[in-house]
Parts: C-alpha cells; sequence; structure tokens
C-alpha cells in the first residue's frame, strides 16, 4: 500500500490502545465500545495501514462532539431470511456497527452455511480487516465492504464521483497464514492524503487532482485520487458503491456528507458484510492445511528482484505487526503534538513519546 514517509516518534501499542480507550470513555463511549474501537485503530496501526490508525482518532473525537456521531447509539439487528439481516447503525462509531454485521454475518452462516447482513447509518469503520480476519479465523470465508465520499475520479474523469471503496475478502488458515485482501479501490487511501496534510509531506505527482482536475503534489489541495488500475479500480469503485447504497435506498458517491467536511452532519454511510461456512463444504481443518500449502507454494516462486520477496495478501502487514509488536508504532510528530492536547482537554496523561 502507498504510504507516506514523515518526521515520527515510536509509541508501544499498548500505550496507544490505553489512550485511544481512555479519550473514547472520556467522551461518553461505553467501555466495552472504547476497547472495541481503540482495539480496531491500534491493530491496523500495527499493522502498518496507517491511514486507518490511531491518525484517525481526533476525526472521530471531532464528529461525536459536533454531534454527527453518537456515543451510544441504538445499533438493531433484523433478520430478512435464513441468510440474511440488515443492521441499523442509528449514526454510531462505524466500528461498533460493523462489529454487530460481522458478528451477525456469522451467526447466520453457523447456522445456514452462509450469511450476507447489509449496514445503514453508519460511520467510518476503520480498516476492514479487522473484521474479515474475524470471520477467516472463525473458519469463514469473509468478504467486507464500505464506501465513502467522492473522493475517486472515475477513469478519464477530471472530479471525484466514487469513495474509495474498498473491498475485504479473507480466507481461513493456520494463524500466520491466513490471506487477507484489504484495499482501496484507489490508487492511495484518501487518508493517507490527510496523514499527509497534517504532517507537511509532499505526495508523488501521479496520486491526486487539484479542483481544477489538474495533477498535484499538495495534499492540502488535492480534490480527487486517481483509481487503481485505471478503469479496473474505477469500475470496482462503482460496484462497491451500488452494494453499499442500493440495498437500502442509503446515499452514493457525490451524495453522502463528507468525512472532513461539516462535522455536525451525519454520514449515513452504508456496508455489506458476507460469511461462508468453509465446513459445509468439507473438512475445514483440510481447508486451513490445503491454504498453508498454496501460501508456502506462492511465497516459494523465483524472484523477480531479489530485493522485493514473493508474499501473499496479508502478508505484508503480518511482518509489519510483527516489527510493531516488538519495537512500536510510529506516529507521526504533529500527531504526538495533538495527542498531547487531546490528553490536556480530557484530563488524560500522554507521555512524551520516544
Amino acid at each position: 500500500m502507498p504510504q507516506i514517509t514523515s518526521e515520527s516518534v515510536i509509541v508501544p501499542h499498548e500505550r496507544l490502545q490505553t489512550f485511544c480507550e481512555q479519550c473514547l470513555t472520556a467522551i461518553g463511549l461505553s467501555e466495552r465500545d472504547a476497547h472495541l474501537v481503540a482495539e480496531s485503530l491500534v491493530e491496523s496501526s500495527l499493522r502498518g495501514i496507517d491511514s486507518h490508525g490511531v491518525a484517525r482518532l481526533p476525526h472521530y473525537l471531532n464528529r461525536i462532539q459536533h454531534g454527527s456521531i453518537k456515543t451510544n447509539p441504538s445499533v438493531t439487528f433484523h433478520k430478512i431470511s435464513p441468510s440474511l439481516g440488515r443492521v441499523d447503525g442509528d449514526h454510531g462509531l462505524g466500528q461498533v456497527v460493523m462489529q454487530k454485521a460481522t458478528d451477525a454475518a456469522r451467526e447466520l452462516a453457523t447456522d445456514i452455511g452462509s450469511g450476507w447482513v447489509t449496514v445503514e447509518n453508519s460511520s467510518h469503520c476503520g480498516a476492514l480487516a479487522y473484521y474479515g480476519l474475524q470471520l477467516a479465523r472463525a473458519g469463514m470465508i469473509g468478504f467486507v465492504f464500505t464506501h465513502s465520499d467522492s473522493m475517486v475520479a472515475p477513469y478519464a474523469a477530471k472530479h471525484a464521483f466514487c469513495g474509495t471503496n474498498p473491498i475485504c475478502i479473507t480466507v481461513p488458515g493456520p494463524e500466520g497464514h491466513i490471506p487477507c485482501l484489504d484495499m482501496a479501490t484507489s490508487i492511495v487511501p484518501w487518508n493517507t492524503i490527510t496523514n499527509a496534510a497534517i504532517e507537511g509531506v509532499a505526495l508523488p505527482n501521479n496520486w491526486a487532482l487539484d479542483k481544477q482536475g489538474n495533477p498535484t503534489t499538495d495534499p492540502k489541495s488535492v480534490s480527487a485520487v486517481h483509481p487503481f488500475g485505471d478503469y479496473k479500480g474505477s469500475g470496482l469503485g462503482l460496484m462497491i458503491d451500488i452494494l453499499c447504497s442500493f440495498l437500502l435506498g442509503s446515499p452514493y458517491g457525490p451524495d453522502i456528507a463528507a468525512m472532513y467536511g461539516d462535522p455536525t452532519k451525519q454520514r449515513l454511510l452504508g456496508g455489506l458484510v458476507g460469511a461462508i461456512d468453509v465446513s459445509r463444504f468439507g473438512d475445514a481443518e483440510n481447508f486451513r492445511t490445503r491454504i498453508e500449502a498454496l501460501c508456502r507454494r506462492w511465497c516459494a516462486q523465483p524472484q523477480a528482484d531479489p530485493d522485493v520477496p514473493v508474499l501473499y495478501p496479508g502478508q505484508p502487514e503480518e511482518i509489519t505487526r510483527k516489527e510493531r509488536l516488538a519495537s512500536g508504532i510510529p506516529i507521526g510528530v504533529k500527531l504526538n503534538a495533538r495527542f498531547s492536547e487531546l490528553a490536556d482537554e480530557f484530563n488524560l496523561c500522554w507521555e512524551a513519546a520516544s
């Protein structure tokens, strides 16, 4: 995944987990929901997905303070049929809402073999791998989709229409060999642009467009990013918008309230979670064994570049997670300063990171 490089400090993941939980409970979340949201953010940072990690905490707190996200929503699940259901997020934090949908999809699949659950009235839910990996570890093939406001220019267009609209597919395997594809349909996640703007880092010249539709390297002037793979990412992003919007009548692309726009406007985000119980097709342990063998065979392919290993989807994140568990998580110096401000605001302790 494309990343930015900025001056940073290293923080142990335990410290970040505690601080995020404390901020969220201080603003009104239950201890259970605060732990869930904090864990989602820290896990993303551990996996190197800094676009969806702890850097998003100030944004969540800001929207809660402005009333567009509820701290104690009434998240409800309605079963439509033996394999279908819908979750109404009641404008809560996206992690709380998407976790409800993930649990419901897993329970439906356990009962009948597969489960599909739509999501409505949600907000930004963080990295989708957090939910997909839960399904994989439960013996399910997982599918997780969400969408966002206009951030990506359709192929050959000058202005944004769809969001970065990610897709996540996970497959059961033994721990350490769980294939996990979690990717935006844009060349780069929008929150990577946001992180670059926070830290004052220039962008590569092939990532983004300004309001006039011209290439820009200034993260503060970005109006749209390019789709990945030209027309392929563009088309996939549109189809994901349909999956997340049209089953429930939720807004799509240009009609969704901007993530970084008016913080008083509820975003009404949709989503879709699917689960397939692999044990319905045969021995689940044999399935996992074959997946491990597949991963090893994939990684054993001759390298085109001796300095670039052949890795299966999700393996780079697992490698980064092991490294960051041992050494700590890098956060930008300006984000570190923002955490100090939050500590003062909520009367918490945020020791200077080293």
